[in-house]
C-alpha cells in the first residue's frame, strides 16, 4: 500500500495536516459566536482550535423491509425489533450508528490530539449522497480548562458556549453526547386502509399513531441506555427528527416506515452551591458623573 493512501485507521491525513499546523502557527480557529467565546472564557476555559471528524457509509443492506405484519397459527403477533409486525431494520439503524460513532470519535481523538478537554458547540449532520451513500459529519470547537482536573476523554455537547458556561455557574458539566436511533415499518392493514379512505372523513389513522409512537419510544429507549453509559446525572433532549415515508412492497400492497432520531447531552453535577456572578447592571452608572 502507498504511504500517500489511508488505510481507513486512526485520523485521516488531513486531520493530521491539521493539527500539525495548529502547532507550528499557534492559530486557534473558532466555530463560537463572540459571545459564546467570551462567556466560555470567563469560566475559565480557552479555545484550543476547531475539530472535524467525519465518514461516508455505504448502506446498501437495509434490512427486511415489509411487509410489517405477519401471521403465525392464525394469530398476530406482537412489535418485535427483527420480523413480524415491526420488520428487521436492524443492518440500516447500526449503519447510521456506526457512522455516527465514527464521526463523533474521530472529533473526540483530533480534541485529544489538540491537548483538549472537550468540545462544545457540535454539529453532527447525516447528508444522503448519491446512490446508497451517507456522510456524517461532527463539527465543533476544542476547548481546554484553565484548571488542573483533565478528564480521561474530552467531552462532547452540541450546546452553545454561553449555555455551556450557564450549566458550569450552575454547577453542572457535560459528559458527553447522547443519542437514540429507531426505524420500524407497519403495514398498512385493512382498517388503515379504511381509516385513509377519500370516504372517512376526519378521523384518526390508527396505526399511523401506533407507527409513530413506537419509534418515539424506542428512540427515547435508546437514548436512555446509551446516556446511562455515558455517565452523569441527567441528560437534557435537544432535538428530536423524524421522517415517516411510504414503501410499496408489492403491487397494491404497501407499508409505512419511520424513523426517529434523538439528540441530546449527558451532564454531571460537580457542586450543589452554585457561585451567584453579580449582574452587570451592578456595575453601570446610575447617573452622570459631571
Amino acid at each position: 500500500m502507498s504511504e500517500n493512501v489511508w488505510d481507513g485507521r486512526g485520523l485521516p491525513p488531513a486531520a493530521r495536516a491539521r493539527i500539525a499546523r495548529a502547532a507550528g502557527d499557534g492559530v486557534r480557529t473558532s466555530l463560537l459566536s463572540a459571545g459564546g467565546a467570551l462567556s466560555l472564557q470567563a469560566t475559565g476555559f480557552e479555545i484550543v482550535g476547531e475539530v472535524l471528524g467525519t465518514a461516508v457509509m455505504q448502506i446498501s443492506w437495509t434490512g427486511f423491509g415489509g411487509c410489517g405484519w405477519t401471521y403465525l397459527g392464525g394469530l398476530s403477533t406482537g412489535p418485535s425489533t427483527v420480523t413480524t409486525r415491526w420488520t428487521g431494520y436492524a443492518p440500516y439503524v447500526d449503519a447510521l450508528k456506526a457512522g455516527r460513532e465514527t464521526a463523533m470519535n474521530r472529533l473526540t481523538q483530533e480534541a485529544t490530539a489538540l491537548g483538549a478537554d472537550g468540545v462544545v458547540d457540535v454539529r453532527l449532520t447525516d447528508t444522503r449522497m448519491e446512490g446508497n451513500k451517507h456522510e456524517f459529519v461532527a463539527l465543533g470547537t476544542a476547548v481546554r480548562s484553565r484548571g488542573d482536573q483533565r478528564p480521561a476523554r474530552p467531552f462532547t455537547t452540541d450546546l452553545s458556549g454561553q449555555d455551556v458556561a450557564k450549566l458550569l455557574e450552575a454547577g453542572w458539566v457535560p459528559a458527553g453526547m447522547a443519542y437514540g436511533i429507531s426505524v420500524a415499518v407497519r403495514h398498512d392493514d385493512w382498517r388503515t386502509q379504511s381509516q385513509i379512505s377519500p370516504f372517512s372523513g376526519n378521523t384518526e389513522v390508527a396505526g399511523y399513531t401506533e407507527l409513530v409512537n413506537h419509534v418515539r419510544h424506542d428512540a427515547r429507549r435508546e437514548f436512555a441506555g446509551l446516556a446511562a453509559r455515558i455517565g452523569g446525572d441527567s441528560a437534557l433532549l435537544t432535538d428530536m427528527w423524524q421522517h415517516v415515508w411510504r414503501l410499496e412492497v408489492s403491487d397494491r400492497h404497501t407499508d409505512h416506515v419511520a424513523e426517529c432520531v434523538l439528540t441530546g447531552n449527558v451532564i454531571a453535577r460537580f457542586h450543589s452551591t452554585p457561585h451567584q456572578r453579580p449582574s452587570s447592571l451592578t456595575y453601570l452608572p446610575l447617573r452622570s458623573s459631571r
